[in-house]
């Protein structure tokens, strides 16, 4: 969905993607996960602090769970990072292990004993 906003500097209209709902999906599925004992670590690819109360609530409620958060690079949350401070863990800087990720890319087709697992075409647009 599109938001429109004035331009401060030339009075244009200028028309700015906008996100809905997917701090509210991220922070269910993680609670989720949590509650249903699903996950022993939580991984957080985001600097939305948005994102600060349902960290909170698992490290509340699960304290054994360990919790991850990575920020994609040029975004950074010093709310996120004091948290996890705070919780004797501090957020990972996408950027500065650029090799580490790129490594951990997932070959398209992965075999596992007699099943095999793909990676689904649209994904694969998508990285192109």
């Amino acid at each position: 969905m599109d938001k429109s906003f004035i331009c401060p500097f030339c009075n244009a209209s200028i028309s700015k993607p906008e996100e809905k709902k997917t701090d509210v999906n991220i922070s269910v599925r993680m609670l989720a996960d949590c509650m249903e004992d699903k996950t022993d670590t939580v991984a957080l690819v985001s600097a939305d602090s948005d994102l600060i109360p349902p960290l909170e609530f698992i490290q509340q409620l699960f304290p054994q769970k360990n919790i991850k958060v990575y920020f994609p690079p040029t975004n950074y949350s010093n709310d996120i990072k004091d948290n996890l401070l705070h919780h004797r863990s501090k957020p990972v800087l996408m950027k500065n292990n650029l090799p580490r990720f790129l490594n951990s890319i997932m070959e398209d087709l992965v075999t596992d004993g007699n099943k095999s697992f793909s990676i689904p075409e649209k994904w694969k647009k998508m990285s192109e």
